[in-house]
């Protein structure tokens, strides 16, 4: 129970922060990651003694540019036309990013802040930018075109076993199975190239891959997750019930840091409900 450490991400810190009720309308606004990432939280708060929670300095200093944004973005959304709901965000604007930002000062309490040295991080960095190097010539390969996407689902469907009897439209099923998989870390990818070069991730992961490694150095052993919404980079897309862990995959076998949803490392963490 008290043998794993959690980076949060900057997402889930800003959407465990936002919520609102408004009187005027009778409802709660929340931020669409509150529910998730506020249930994360609920560890570090029932377990504040243990530190399981880790802030690092790239996603406190991020999460408080990007607060107020994320504040209005979620209050009034793009194409969003309630003439009601906007009047009422701009009369409290300032009140609402306000107690936002009391309440993620609060969560943040909740965490150890951390933030190692700055050569040490860049060295970890280095390896970092390795990896997304790396993701990029493998988009670059299997994934960038539609025949190197059909080349490569034909060779998964290769590797399996089918028996003598079965029909032509059997063995397409097959291929089409891989090919939807091959679709969507393809999507995954394409996510994480259209961001690139995503420093502030980078950063994030360097920053983690150092604290992981200073714990070890002084003889600590963890198991290190990154809690994260992020499909591009810190946790898996799942489209149609297909999921893609293509880049999470690979800061695993990298790093040895396990990357997912709130809601995911929740219950790896806490098999018993703290709420």
């Amino acid at each position: 129970m008290g043998n794993q450490k959690i980076i949060v991400d900057t997402n889930v810190i800003v959407a465990a922060s936002i919520i609102e009720n408004i009187k005027e309308l009778e409802i709660t606004v929340t931020h669409r990651f509150y529910g998730q990432s506020r249930q994360l939280f609920s560890i570090f708060d029932n377990r504040r003694d243990e530190k399981i929670g880790i802030l690092t300095l790239t996603v406190k200093s991020e999460a408080f540019l990007v607060l107020s944004k994320a504040v209005k973005d979620t209050f009034i959304p793009k194409e969003f036309d309630d003439i009601q709901r906007k009047r009422i965000f701009f009369d409290n604007a300032v009140a609402f990013v306000n107690s936002s930002d009391h309440r993620m000062r609060t969560l943040m309490s909740w965490l150890l802040f951390l933030k190692p040295d700055t050569n040490f991080v860049q060295k970890c960095h280095h390896e970092v930018k390795e990896m997304s190097f790396h993701l990029k010539d493998v988009w670059k390969i299997r994934y960038n075109r539609r025949e190197s996407k059909i080349k490569e689902s034909q060779k998964r469907a290769e590797n399996i076993q089918t028996e003598k009897y079965w029909q032509e439209e059997q063995k397409d099923e097959v291929f089409y199975t891989h090919r939807g998989q091959v679709e969507v870390e393809a999507q995954q990818l394409w996510k994480f190239i259209k961001k690139w070069p995503n420093m502030n991730d980078e950063k994030i992961l360097a920053e983690t891959v150092a604290i992981k490694r200073n714990y070890e150095n002084a003889g600590e052993s963890y198991q290190f997750y990154i809690a994260s919404c992020d499909t591009g980079f810190f946790s898996p897309m799942i489209y149609q019930e297909i999921r893609s862990n293509i880049v999470t995959n690979e800061i695993k076998e990298r790093f040895n840091i396990i990357c997912d949803k709130p809601s995911v490392i929740y219950w790896i963490v806490n098999p018993v409900p703290t709420e």
